[in-house]
């Protein structure tokens, strides 16, 4: 039985065919925007151990 205020079938109606074109292009930028940002982040990542300040291997300055 479907809560109250949803519709009965979660799906919805079919897609129509411009719509579907749009979700297709819209997952293959997804796919590619992840796949940029995890460059990104291995990129900053190795930026910030050349520049000395995720060095871990060192003990942290007391203060």
């Amino acid at each position: 039985m479907a809560e109250p205020g949803l519709p009965a079938d979660p799906a919805g109606p079919p897609l129509t065919g411009d719509e579907h074109a749009e979700l297709l292009f819209l997952r293959a930028e997804n796919a590619l925007l992840r796949t940029e940002r995890d460059i990104l982040v291995k990129a900053a990542g190795w930026f910030a151990a050349d520049a000395g300040v995720l060095d871990r291997r060192t003990e942290p300055e007391p203060r």
